[in-house]
């Protein structure tokens, strides 16, 4: 029989079915209890390779499912935020339940008619390298917080001007080996011909930031071409929702 990959399937194909969305939470009673759900859109998490040695008739369950929504997406790229959006419209949020479902449910949803599509290849490969940056990642260091957070909020409020639209993403890394702390931002631009006037927006975010907190560094932008993966996998997302605490407590524990 064929595989998954040979039926079509990819990691970042988009189906839209009714489905179960279970959770485990603690009950009343203090014991562990199902919170059971659906929802109607999906997108594939689980890698090629596997899709590719994946039966399509298999019956266990070995398929990763993220939900997908549409409310409030956020508004970048998010290539390390909490938020990944998948379109301009659609998103995935790291702390959703993650059902796994058979290859063979794939296949009977297929042929229902159950509409199915695949992401372009620039938003497939972001979503693989989104997929890999949220496990295993470090938080800020808690003497670096209040930098990281004040960054954060000044990047939100100058996401209402017109040339934040040309930005997919703001990445900022620190450097505490001198005090006071330095920080440098990096822009993933949608076109390189923004590239001077996005340069001018990240210089005035770090204009913002009190020096008492840290000093800027160094300021670039660059498409996603021009962006190396070391950047990206040792900077962190200049957005409020992947800052991270717990309820009722003041200030954040860390950023992820």
């Amino acid at each position: 029989m064929a595989s998954l990959y040979e039926e079509g399937w990819r990691q970042g194909s988009i189906l839209e079915a009714t489905l179960p969305l279970d959770a485990v939470v603690l009950g009343p009673t203090g014991h562990p209890e199902r919170r059971q759900g659906e929802h109607n859109r999906w997108v594939v998490a689980t890698q090629d390779c596997d899709l590719d040695q994946t039966d399509s008739t298999e019956i266990e369950p070995s398929v990763e499912l993220r939900p997908v929504f549409l409310d409030e997406p956020p508004r970048d790229w998010g290539i390390r935020s909490a938020k990944f959006l998948l379109t301009d419209t659609e998103y995935v949020h790291s702390v959703c339940p993650r059902p796994l479902a058979s290859a063979a449910v794939l296949g009977a949803l297929v042929a229902r008619g159950v509409r199915r599509r695949d992401l372009d290849s620039a938003r497939r490969q972001a979503f693989t390298t989104w997929l890999g940056l949220r496990y295993d990642r470090p938080a800020v260091p808690p003497t670096l917080i209040p930098l990281a957070k004040q960054i954060a909020n000044v990047v939100t409020r100058h996401r209402y001007r017109s040339v934040a639209r040309r930005v997919r993403d703001v990445l900022m890394q620190f450097d505490e080996s001198a005090p006071p702390a330095r920080f440098s931002l990096f822009a993933i631009l949608v076109d390189e011909d923004d590239e001077q006037e996005v340069r001018e927006w990240l210089a005035d975010i770090a204009q913002a930031i009190p020096a008492t907190l840290g000093i800027a560094d160094q300021i670039e932008a660059a498409t996603a071409a021009g962006i190396s993966f070391q950047l990206i996998e040792t900077s962190y997302a200049a957005d409020v929702s992947s800052l991270t605490w717990r309820r009722g407590d003041p200030e954040p524990e860390g950023a992820t």
